[in-house]
């Protein structure tokens, strides 16, 4: 159980963070507008990380499922950082 609790809730945070500043990049509002919207979105995107993990049959598959993710939202913030 603690492998799982582990990865849900520093990974699932670092996923929350990374994808929030995905959606920093992408909105076209201004920036107190998207800091609102990612404070909002940013919570519950963390608990559907969590209970995703808790899912997982062990705590290698929870870090598994939180690190494809997170590997993917990265690739799309050096996208957007470098671009």
């Amino acid at each position: 159980m603690w492998p799982k609790s582990t990865a849900a809730i520093f990974g699932g945070c670092l996923v929350s963070i990374s994808i929030m500043l995905n959606l920093n990049y992408i909105l076209p509002t201004a920036v107190d507008t998207r800091l609102f919207i990612g404070l909002l979105c940013a919570f519950p995107l963390w608990i559907t990380m969590m209970v995703w993990c808790y899912v997982s049959e062990g705590g290698l598959q929870a870090w598994k499922r939180c690190g494809s993710v997170l590997l993917v939202s990265i690739g799309i913030n050096a996208i957007f950082v470098l671009g």
